[in-house]
């Protein structure tokens, strides 16, 4: 076949050099993302849905970190701009946005940050932006790190309720709420040894990306709140202004007919056609045919979120609590699925977890053990993956953990509620007994351990802290850097010192550890992940309300061309969320505990996570 030779003369060349400066003139695209309400692990859950009824934004940590990567990587995204409000996110999960971020600014892209206000969290996201401009007359309020503790021995106290507890490891403090009005030596000793980590971890974030030595930004620390003057003096901002000054910023940098989009997808989406009654139904049918599972080579992503519990787990997104549960029944099955399916040829970990049941975490560190036998298999760790959260994460062949993860507490506890003085005192309840056998009374609610009941719980807890130790010296061996027994008896510490002890490989998150799992698994840059468990039909109906209501719409930042099971406590859920959400998070992981003590006896619980703010 002949092939035509086209020459191009100087007036062709000069006509390329016309279109290649039309192109390189056209309006620049850029992405705009707004950080704002829930930032879940798992794709679905209760968590997310119950953001959606309240109108609150949602967004799910992995997707969001792969929309700036793969935003970077695309030659037509110019830039980013980065709006932050309230997300509630851990400062673990903040680390994993910013590594994201700053492989965008690698590419040369550029990204603008506004804020209307800021706390500690949320400007060290910032700071990972080229620019930050922070409203007028707002403040800055870095006032520093704070833990909080809640304790219940008081209450306990007035309402006739004893707590008779066990643990193993001094420093494991798990139940000591309710049992003491303060924290021990040892609990005291934790908490500092952890906020000392957290705290010298959130001033570098800040110090790296505003480019100034740390003890300049730990002297501004102790004068905040800076008001925005003061925070611009101190070159903690770059601009003080109104939303409309940062979009006039934008416009003077990318151009006047800037394109800014706020939902980026490769492929293009379906919308959704308001003026046809039909079009909803159609949309519906299209998106969910979208949830078909592909049959590519990929990797296998199990989430170990929440209360470590045995049955199921809990996959019920009208659950008012919000809070989800891994279940060891539904989690075996899960590795048992990775590890037999042939499409997936590595896996990965993902645990964010304070722990929970022993025996719900021996069963999934077996599965995952037997899983990782033989296929790669990778662990990332969340904002907390101690105690029950650690024993299920050590089967990892390379273990992730982010320098603020709080992770250890190889420790275990036991005990019981002693409702008597509640019942007869409070309430003129009596109670009278019948049984048979030596400890059919061993877990009942009306009186104490005898002494040979706590021997024989003694025992048992004992046995489960030395089964405990073994699976973690089976799965570590000699990564581990000193002596077990020297860093269990329930320590816990950040991942930067977990990682110095030998309880975690390398430092990194979510995305790192599904590079280092495909890369294990020769899978290249492009391959499917497959999450397991497979979302119910309901979780799935989560997902497809959860990409209509991303719609590409209209909001209030826009850049412009030219609740509990039990119903006592229902009813004050409202109130007591928006009055004191840390602290009704810390009262329902609490309850979680005692009722899982009470169903199983003993467990492997991270001691009362600080409420760090």
């Amino acid at each position: 076949m002949w092939k035509t030779r086209r020459v191009l003369t100087g007036g062709g060349l000069l006509l390329l050099g016309l279109l290649l400066a039309q192109e390189t003139l056209a309006a620049k695209t850029v992405l705009r993302l707004r950080v704002d309400g829930s930032l879940t692990e798992s794709p679905a859950g209760a968590a997310g849905l119950m953001a959606m009824f309240e109108n609150q934004q949602v967004s799910n940590l992995r997707e969001w970190v792969t929309t700036v990567r793969r935003a970077a990587a695309d030659r037509e995204i110019a830039g980013l701009l980065l709006i932050i409000e309230n997300p509630e996110a851990n400062l673990a999960q903040i680390e994993e946005m910013i590594r994201a971020l700053q492989t965008f600014r690698a590419k040369g892209k550029p990204v603008f940050c506004y804020l209307d206000e800021a706390g500690n969290g949320t400007y060290a996201l910032a700071c990972a932006a080229d620019h930050i401009t922070l409203a007028e007359n707002s403040e800055l309020g870095i006032i520093g790190l704070q833990a909080e503790l809640m304790y219940f021995k008081g209450l306990m106290d007035k309402l006739g309720i004893e707590m008779d507890m066990l643990h193993c490891g001094a420093y494991k403090s798990a139940l000591e709420p309710f049992t003491r009005t303060a924290p021990s030596p040892e609990a005291a000793e934790n908490i500092n040894w952890l906020l000392d980590g957290l705290y010298d971890r959130w001033i570098r974030l800040i110090a790296q990306g505003r480019k100034l030595p740390a003890d300049e930004v730990r002297r501004l620390v102790d004068r905040a709140p800076l008001s925005a003057a003061d925070a611009l003096e101190g070159k903690l901002v770059d601009a003080v202004g109104s939303f409309a000054s940062f979009t006039e910023r934008v416009r003077r940098e990318f151009g006047a007919d800037v394109k800014v989009v706020k939902k980026y997808e490769r492929e293009p989406e379906e919308r959704l056609d308001t003026s046809n009654p039909f079009a909803f139904f159609e949309i519906f049918s299209k998106l969910l045919e979208g949830v078909a599972e592909p049959t590519a080579p990929g990797l296998g992503l199990i989430y170990i979120e929440g209360a470590i519990v045995t049955g199921p787990s809990e996959d019920n997104p009208f659950n008012m609590s919000g809070e989800p549960s891994a279940g060891s029944t539904t989690l075996r099955a899960a590795f048992e699925k990775a590890r037999e399916d042939d499409k997936i040829k590595a896996v990965v970990v993902r645990v964010d977890s304070p722990g929970g049941s022993a025996l719900a975490s021996d069963i999934i560190w077996e599965a995952a053990t037997r899983c990782a036998a033989v296929k790669p298999l990778i662990v990332s760790m969340g904002g907390v993956a101690g105690s029950g959260g650690y024993y299920v994460a050590v089967p990892g062949q390379t273990i992730f953990a982010e320098p603020s993860t709080i992770t250890g507490s190889i420790g275990v506890i036991g005990g019981k509620l002693v409702l008597k003085g509640l019942f007869e005192d409070k309430l003129g309840i009596s109670t009278t007994t019948f049984a048979r056998g030596a400890r059919a009374g061993l877990m009942s609610s009306t009186r104490r351990w005898t002494d040979e009941e706590r021997a024989a719980m003694t025992k048992s807890l004992d046995d489960v802290y030395v089964q405990f130790k073994s699976r973690v010296i089976q799965s570590r061996g000699d990564r581990i850097q000193k002596d077990l027994e020297q860093i269990a008896g329930g320590r816990v510490y950040t991942g930067q010192q977990a990682l110095e002890l030998g309880l975690v490989d390398q430092l990194g998150g979510l995305g790192e550890a599904l590079d280092l799992a495909a890369a294990k698994a020769n899978l290249g840059k492009t391959y499917e992940v497959y999450v397991l468990p497979k979302p119910s039909d309901l979780g799935q109906l989560l997902q497809v309300l959860g990409k209509l209501a991303k719609r590409d719409g209209e909001d209030e930042f826009e850049v412009r061309t030219a609740v509990a099971r039990d119903p006592l406590l229902r009813a004050a859920l409202p109130v007591l969320g928006r009055l004191a959400p840390a602290q009704l998070r810390e009262l329902r992981r609490a309850l979680t505990q005692l009722t899982l003590l009470q169903e199983e006896r003993v467990g492997c619980f991270m001691p009362t996570v600080p409420i760090v703010r």
